[in-house]
């Protein structure tokens, strides 16, 4: 059985999931920072500004108590899979987020819709 290890953490702008964007199309131009792990530097070969990945993330913050939830957290209830919710069965994120600078083993991004401390498990190419 696998176990994922975080590759690094997010610092985010966001400490409440009130504050936040509910969608990382709506965050506008508000950046954050993904700051990787050493080991993780030579991955970076190849991303650079204006590039989009889409980031995989932990809800480190949600629940895995609900299948049900409120779309939007007011609307109608909807299964969590017709959902972004944080509270799902395993606990994954995703969200597409575009490259402002890469700076060492930091990237600086827009597209943020996750807490600060948000652990990120993977990046992988995303493709228009």
């Amino acid at each position: 059985r696998d176990v994922y290890k975080p590759i690094g953490y997010v610092k985010s702008p966001y400490t409440s999931r009130e504050d936040m964007p509910r969608f990382y199309t709506d965050s506008g131009e508000v950046t954050a920072k993904l700051e990787l792990q050493p080991e993780y530097k030579d991955a970076l070969l190849g991303v650079e500004r204006g590039m989009k990945l889409l980031m995989l993330f932990h809800f480190h913050q949600g629940s895995r108590h609900s299948l049900q939830v409120k779309k939007r957290g007011t609307g109608p209830i909807t299964g969590v899979f017709a959902t972004r919710s944080p509270s799902r069965p395993n606990l994954i994120g995703a969200s597409v987020i575009e490259v402002v600078r890469v700076d060492g083993t930091v990237i600086e991004f827009i597209g943020v819709d996750v807490l600060d401390g948000t652990p990120v498990l993977d990046l992988k190419l995303q493709k228009d």
